[in-house]
């Protein structure tokens, strides 16, 4: 019994090592670089969080997606001759059931809430002014200056909520200036995306993502739906123990998963409520700010599209970013040996850019000084800061899907090692257990140091046995 006891200890530091496999990634949480929005909308994030009690990092990474859909297609960021990007966001908010993710998302998104109210007022009057007009002859509509054949109103939407792509691109087709997708749950969500042809929208999130034309062909629709210059940004949230069954696998070699940015703050205990309210003021002033990037007036080509307006980058501003992409984001790239990583950073340089346009359009708002059509330096600052923000986030999101998937195939791998082997037979060993390289590499290193593997040479291991147990074995 004493020898069995001994070696369940033995064989719980080994789970000890696995568990603990990736956890300085989850350490240091970044908190949100609130200082890219302009001091006005600073304010009103500082309001809302002392105030309401609502959570910085969650609230803020939700205003700047609610900002970047308002601007839609109407502004298009020139990088490059060959790289023209719209401000296209996905977005996801993790956190623990109760942790306070839905209210800061809601008070972000209300003011497309409201927009989109008035909008559909605005297409009922006018659906039952045509319908009026219809009821006549044509006679009596010529004769009192209605139109002969008047064209049926559309309903504009700048918001929807959780479609599938079918009805995405029914309310993309009617708004050719873009919407925002937002979906309290990411389940139901991905849920919608494996509704028709077993997952094959998962594609169509890739191509909307790049802002591409796709022409959507089903059954259930009377005609093809072509959208040439589509924008849809996406918002959601998700708890954390959704993860690897939402964004692992498949999304996460298909490269949607990359494709997401997370926010997963450290968050421990629930909110607690205050007895202070933010000033109605405050709600007013966030609302009239996203109203005003709305109602920016946009042009049209002659097939309905809209012409977006250039925005081009200083070249001391290209400069700058060229510097970070060269060196500090192929330093991260070079550094990890994961491919899913490898796979974010380099979404991250495509992020990057888009925060700059979304950074220096919404400065200009506020300030006559800062050109609408001309990326500087201080917007490149403030989106390099944003971009390792999400760097951290995504470290930490990545761990724990990895951690989670991995659970309990370190213990597996330690019993079917033989007692001494290399390096090579381990990754044999691992990769039948479905595991990489990367993570058979740290669980070895981690064993070495926890004392259960003894390393005497180079791409050699041995198996170490406690002294209380080597004595046991002679006795």
């Amino acid at each position: 019994m004493m020898v069995s006891s001994i070696t369940n200890s033995f064989m719980q530091e080994v789970s000890s090592a696995e568990k603990s496999d990736e956890q300085p990634l989850e350490r240091g949480c970044p908190s949100f670089p609130i200082d890219v929005f302009p001091e006005k909308i600073q304010r009103i994030a500082q309001a809302l969080h002392q105030d309401e009690g609502l959570n910085l990092d969650y609230l803020c990474a939700s205003m700047f997606t609610v900002l970047a859909a308002a601007m839609g297609n109407r502004w298009l960021c020139h990088f490059k001759s060959t790289w023209q990007d719209p401000p296209i966001i996905f977005l996801v908010l993790i956190g623990p059931p109760s942790c306070g993710k839905t209210p800061p998302l809601k008070q972000a998104v209300k003011p497309f809430r409201l927009f989109d109210a008035e909008l559909e007022r605005k297409y009922r009057n006018e659906r039952e002014r045509y319908e009026q007009t219809m009821a006549l002859p044509r006679e009596e509509r010529e004769r009192n200056g209605f139109d002969a054949d008047p064209v049926p109103p559309v309903c504009r939407s700048v918001l929807t909520i959780n479609s599938t792509i079918e009805a995405l691109y029914s309310v993309l087709d009617q708004n050719r200036r873009g919407v925002l997708m937002c979906v309290d749950e990411l389940d139901s969500f991905l849920s919608n995306m494996s509704r028709y042809n077993r997952g094959n929208d998962d594609a169509y999130w890739l191509q909307l993502f790049n802002g591409d034309g796709v022409k959507l062909n089903r059954k259930s629709s009377d005609r093809p739906m072509t959208v040439l210059h589509p924008y849809v940004s996406l918002i959601g949230g998700t708890q954390p123990g959704l993860l690897p069954e939402l964004l692992g696998g498949k999304r996460m070699t298909n490269g949607f998963a990359s494709r997401l940015l997370k926010v997963f703050p450290d968050i421990t205990e629930m909110p607690e409520w205050t007895m202070r309210q933010v000033s109605p003021d405050i709600l007013d002033e966030w609302n009239s700010i996203v109203r005003r990037v709305l109602e920016t007036p946009s042009e049209y080509d002659e097939n309905g599209d809209v012409i977006p307006h250039a925005v081009v980058f200083s070249e001391k501003a290209r400069k700058m970013l060229c510097h970070w992409r060269n060196e500090d984001n192929r330093r991260e790239w070079k550094d990890t040996n994961e491919d899913y990583l490898k796979g974010f950073y380099g979404k991250l340089e495509t992020y990057v850019v888009r925060f700059c346009l979304v950074i220096q359009v919404i400065r200009s708002f506020f300030d006559t000084r800062c050109s609408p059509s001309v990326i500087d330096e201080e917007s490149v600052r403030s989106a390099i800061s944003l971009a390792e923000y999400f760097r951290g986030m995504e470290k930490k999101a990545f761990s724990f899907i990895s951690n989670r998937q991995d659970e309990g195939k370190g213990m597996q791998l330690f019993n079917i090692l033989p007692d001494e082997f290399r390096t090579s037979d381990a990754h044999v060993y691992g990769s039948s257990l479905g595991m990489s390289e990367s993570t058979v590499k740290r669980f070895l290193k981690r064993c070495c140091v926890n004392g259960i593997l003894t390393n005497p040479k180079h791409g050699l291991y041995q198996k170490a046995m406690r002294k209380e147990e080597k004595e046991q074995v002679t006795q």
